[in-house]
């Protein structure tokens, strides 16, 4: 009974999650204006700089306590540590970020990571209000993306990709999207990426889950994410984008597209039962899938620290006994 329990109420959650409407993004991208008027309060926190209004104390404040455990988590992920210097300007609705910088109108945050600006608005475009620390921590991985690689030029579906992976890598909404095109019109591939970008509402949803899981099947191509850091350090040194790849991953880039292409329509295979009534299997899917590649590594580091503890004691053991024949002899 508590498991059935369980079960109904994620079954609401995901009603819920997946009827929502599409939610603003957060994108990173050449500003032209930044033209947002100066806030008459701040709250400074280390190096970093968050600007607001005073109606808008409460969230303020609650993003300060956050952001250096955020910036702290970031900085794990990407494996180098970062000037944590930034301006994060808060504002009430997307269309003053939009104005303010020559974005689109939909987009409810939006950073310049050479300047380490960041601006993110309360309420989205059709006025509901926004998922503050989600925009925020998209926001910072730009940011902290453009300083660990010493600022190279990087395709935008990395850029992307890696900042919905890291800032929140569970996300039912994203998943249904790229499902959807594993059996629809087919993943645009790496090349036309950037194109779908700009396309309308569906096509973008794709690249950007499309991004996001790809960057994420990188993130935890192996153990310790060694490779995945790696990247990054060889794109700091000057290093092409794809010859990064090539020295991190010890193949070309293509062929790692391939092998994650490869195993999108087993990862996906629940997505046709959501019109056919298996609900339990549907609400199984993602989350296994998702525990799958985000405990890979744990889960192995652990069998190996439980390996060293039993060859420790074994050792111990084979110690003794020999300490104990020595001391007949």
């Amino acid at each position: 009974m508590r498991l059935l329990g369980f079960v109904a109420a994620l079954a609401v959650s995901l009603a819920v999650l997946l009827g929502a409407p599409g939610q603003a993004r957060a994108e990173q991208g050449t500003m032209q204006g930044w033209a947002l008027q100066d806030a008459t309060s701040q709250i400074v926190v280390g190096r970093a700089v968050i600007r607001f209004e005073p109606w808008a104390a409460e969230e303020a404040h609650e993003l300060a306590d956050e952001l250096p455990g955020w910036w702290a988590e970031i900085e794990r992920e990407l494996g180098r540590d970062l000037d944590d210097g930034m301006t994060i300007h808060l504002v009430s609705h997307a269309g003053q970020v939009a104005r303010a910088t020559g974005m689109p109108n939909w987009v409810s945050g939006v950073a310049h990571p050479p300047r380490g600006e960041i601006a993110i608005a309360l309420h989205n475009p059709d006025g509901s209000p926004s998922d503050l620390g989600t925009l925020l921590r998209h926001e910072l991985v730009h940011v902290a993306l453009y300083r660990a690689t010493g600022g190279a030029e990087l395709p935008r579906w990395f850029h992307e990709g890696v900042a919905e992976s890291v800032a929140n890598e569970v996300s039912l909404m994203r998943a249904e999207a790229l499902a959807g095109a594993v059996f629809g019109p087919g993943v645009p591939p790496l090349s036309r990426m950037e194109a779908a970008f700009h396309g309308d509402h569906a096509q973008a949803a794709v690249a950007y889950a499309a991004a996001r899981d790809f960057t994420t099947w990188l993130r935890y191509h192996d153990v310790e994410g060694a490779q995945f850091r790696q990247l990054l350090s060889q794109l700091r040194n000057g290093r092409s984008f794809e010859q990064s790849f090539m020295d991190a991953y010890e193949v070309p880039l293509e062929e790692l597209d391939a092998q994650w292409r490869s195993g999108l329509f087993g990862r996906f295979v629940w997505f046709p039962l959501l019109g056919s009534g298996s609900l339990p299997f549907l609400l199984v899917g993602p989350v296994v899938g998702f525990a799958w590649v985000r405990r890979k590594r744990q889960l192995a580091a652990a069998w190996a620290r439980m390996e060293a503890e039993e060859e420790a004691e074994r050792a111990a053991r084979i110690e003794r006994a020999e300490y104990m024949l020595g001391s007949w002899t």
